[in-house]
């Protein structure tokens, strides 16, 4: 009985932490944009990171379009669990920054580590679930294309 009952409450479980798992990456992003707000093109947000995330997901799903749904989702898990990763790893640098203000180039280093860190964690997890390659560089491009836009050009 209590299997069956599992079965039928998992989805809604999953649902519950795909939408924490996207809010505390969202906010975490969010406060770390402030830091750096002076060089980004746009006004930064929680709901401009949520967009961010939601579509990191949704670009993907086109390149796994010949994929299963289960395969999806499952994917999806392993980028939300990534970029979940990488907010915990900037909470240090959040909490100094409350105590002590953090430079830009020092935040942009502290972000740019934690990001290499993210690829291989995502390159070892698609990996280990048999996933085509060709996703850590998609992930790699939608990144790109993101700091393209986000970031105030220099000239």
């Amino acid at each position: 009985m209590t299997d069956a009952r599992e079965e039928r409450l998992a989805p809604y479980f999953a649902v519950f932490g795909a939408i924490a798992g996207i809010t505390i990456i969202a906010r975490t992003l969010a406060a770390f944009a402030r830091i750096i707000q002076p060089y980004l093109a746009v006004r930064y947000s929680v709901w401009l990171e949520v967009g961010m995330v939601v579509g990191q997901v949704l670009f993907q799903w086109l390149v796994m379009a010949r994929r299963s749904w289960p395969e999806r989702l499952r994917y999806s898990g392993l980028v939300l669990g990534v970029s979940g990763l990488g907010a915990v790893l900037l909470w240090p640098l959040l909490l100094l920054n409350i105590f002590a203000p953090v430079t830009v180039p020092t935040a942009v280093g502290c972000f740019f580590a934690v990001v290499a860190l993210m690829f291989v964690v995502h390159w070892l997890f698609v990996g280990y679930m048999k996933l085509p390659r060709i996703l850590c560089a998609t992930w790699v491009l939608y990144r790109l294309f993101l700091l393209a836009v986000l970031v105030r050009s220099p000239w």
